[in-house]
C-alpha cells in the first residue's frame, strides 16, 4: 500500500514527571488555546490531568509512569491509556508502552525482556497499521527513555533496548518520553534517532506535530 502523508500539523501539549505552574494556573487557558491534544507520558497525580484535560477541553491520551498507583487498562482523567495499543486519531497513529526499568519491585516496573514481550504483544497491531495506512506509527509515548539517549547514570534511569528497536524499525516521526529529571533549562531535550524526534517532555513541552 502506498505510503500515506503525514497528517495536518497539530500541536499537542505533553505532560511528565513534574507539576508545573505554568500548566496548573488560572492562565492555562489562555497560555494553551491552541492545543488540540494533551499527552501524559507518566507519574504525574491525577487530579493534576484532570485539571489541564477539563480547562483545555481537547482528547487526552497517556501511559503510566513508574510512580503512578493505577494498574490495568483503566483510565485517568477520562483519557485513553496507550499502553501495548496503536490508536489512529484524527491521521495519527499514536502507540505506547507504559513504566520504567525494574530496580526494586514497584508497579509499572519491567525488565528489559518483560518490555520486549510487551512490544511483542503490540507488533501485529503494528502490522495491521502498516497494511492498512502504509505506516505504524507516528507518535510513540513512553514513560522512560530509548536506551542510548536521554538515560540517567543510575539503573532506575537506565532507557529500554526495545524503544530503540521499535525507533529503528517502524520510524515514528516522534517520540515522546519522560522519567529522567531536568533541573537546567540549557539541558538538551530534543534529539533524533534513526530518524525519529526523540523528545524529554519532563515538566511540558508544546510540540507543533507534522512541522
Amino acid at each position: 500500500m502506498k505510503a500515506q502523508c503525514m497528517p495536518q500539523a497539530k500541536k499537542a501539549l505533553v505532560l511528565s514527571d513534574c507539576m508545573d505552574p505554568r500548566v496548573y494556573s488560572d492562565r492555562c487557558k489562555e497560555r494553551f488555546y491552541d492545543i488540540d491534544m494533551i499527552i501524559s507520558c507518566g507519574d504525574l497525580p491525577e487530579y493534576y490531568l484532570d485539571f489541564v484535560v477539563s480547562t483545555l477541553n481537547v482528547p487526552f491520551f497517556f501511559v503510566h509512569g513508574n510512580h503512578d498507583p493505577s494498574g490495568g487498562k483503566q483510565s485517568m482523567a477520562g483519557g485513553i491509556n496507550l499502553d501495548e495499543q496503536v490508536v489512529f486519531f484524527r491521521g495519527l497513529l499514536l502507540a505506547g508502552l507504559e513504566g520504567s526499568i525494574w530496580y526494586n519491585g514497584g508497579i509499572h516496573q519491567y525488565t528489559q525482556r518483560a518490555m520486549y514481550f510487551k512490544y511483542l504483544k503490540m507488533l501485529p497491531r503494528l502490522e495491521w497499521k502498516r497494511l492498512k495506512y502504509g505506516r505504524s506509527i507516528d507518535i510513540l509515548v513512553t514513560h522512560a527513555p530509548p536506551a542510548g539517549l536521554h538515560e540517567g547514570e543510575d539503573l532506575p534511569h537506565k532507557g529500554f533496548h526495545t524503544f530503540s528497536l521499535i525507533n529503528k524499525k517502524f520510524s515514528p516521526r516522534y517520540h515522546f518520553h519522560g522519567h529522567t529529571h531536568l533541573y537546567d533549562h540549557k539541558e538538551n531535550r530534543r534529539d533524533h534517532m534513526d530518524g525519529t524526534m526523540i523528545i524529554n517532555a519532563y515538566s511540558f513541552q508544546v510540540v507543533q506535530i507534522g512541522d
